[in-house]
């Protein structure tokens, strides 16, 4: 499948108005966020339940030929009333072969807790 004739409007409608041209084709944020979660997939295949809820910020254009990683931090989890699950809020950076952030997202997920024993 070809990528490369997706656009992000945001940043070439901006780009258009300010006279600014963009190095590349720019692929849309929300295609961005899809490859960071399956790169993040092996470290919760087995305990993740559920994707409930994330806060995004598209930060800088990620443009086609890119190389992205993802840096993930958990900034907080608590055990539901089940006990035997947990709700777990990650901070996640998604950074370009430049080292510049081009999209962070918090999601929140419901998660299988390891057994206390």
């Amino acid at each position: 499948m070809n990528l490369t004739w997706l656009t992000e409007e945001v940043f070439t409608n901006h780009a258009a108005r300010e006279g600014l041209s963009l190095p590349a084709k720019v692929v849309p944020g929300v295609l961005v966020m899809s490859f960071a979660e399956g790169l993040l997939t092996p470290a919760i295949q087995h305990t993740g339940l559920a994707f409930l809820h994330a806060d995004l910020d598209v930060r800088a254009p990620t443009c086609v030929g890119d190389t992205i990683h993802v840096e993930c931090e958990v900034i907080e989890a608590r055990t539901t009333s089940k006990g035997d699950r947990g709700l777990v809020r990650s901070l996640n950076r998604v950074v370009n072969q430049h080292g510049r952030d081009v999209l962070v997202y918090k999601p929140l997920r419901l998660l299988r807790r390891r057994d206390a024993a």
